[in-house]
């Protein structure tokens, strides 16, 4: 896809669905924030396409491989931040169009500190680091809304807000522990 279908002026998404769309995104950033792997990779039904600035997934075993080994550079100290969703049909389901922006609010080694609840400070923190207009083709399933197929559109990356290494061992001591909801 070299750029997302348009938008129609008037949507048709009658307000359950529309709700529950943009509480199914907006969990599943939740579900990423937190590096829920289970729970990131079940999000996704199992013949799922990812297209995203690294690259084509298809299916779940691509889908975990990534999140396993390529993504976890974007979780500690980042938040992510749906805005402006537009929900329209889409085929058997609904597309939500929306505007992921991630804020890193803490490095690496600072997340730590604020899973456990900490009150850290900073002269350049939290500052956006990376937006991104997204694409979810939503299907229903019996367990609720799952991504048929996720579409990341042209992003821009705050440079100095990037690690320097981003390997899975750069940051792995650093990832949220499996089960473990952050502190409030």
């Amino acid at each position: 896809m070299s750029q997302f279908p348009s938008v129609p002026r008037n949507g048709s998404v009658d307000a359950e669905n529309w709700t529950s769309a943009v509480d199914y995104v907006n969990r599943v950033n939740w579900l990423f924030e937190t590096y829920d792997l289970e729970g990131m990779i079940g999000s996704f039904l199992p013949d799922a396409r990812v297209y995203h600035f690294h690259g084509s997934l298809n299916g779940e075993g691509d889908i975990r491989r990534f999140l396993t080994d390529d993504y976890p550079y974007l979780i500690p100290g980042v938040s992510r931040n749906a805005t402006n969703h537009v929900v329209d049909r889409d085929e058997d389901g609904v597309a939500v169009r929306y505007q992921n922006v991630l804020i890193r609010h803490a490095w690496p080694q600072q997340a730590v500190g604020l899973q456990a609840g900490q009150v850290l400070e900073s002269d350049s923190l939290p500052a956006i680091w990376l937006y991104s207009p997204m694409l979810d083709r939503l299907r229903l399933t019996d367990d609720g809304w799952k991504i048929a197929e996720r579409y990341i559109g042209g992003s821009m990356m705050n440079k100095q807000l990037s690690l320097p290494d981003t390997a899975r061992t750069a940051v792995e001591g650093f990832l949220p522990a499996p089960g473990t909801p952050l502190s409030i």
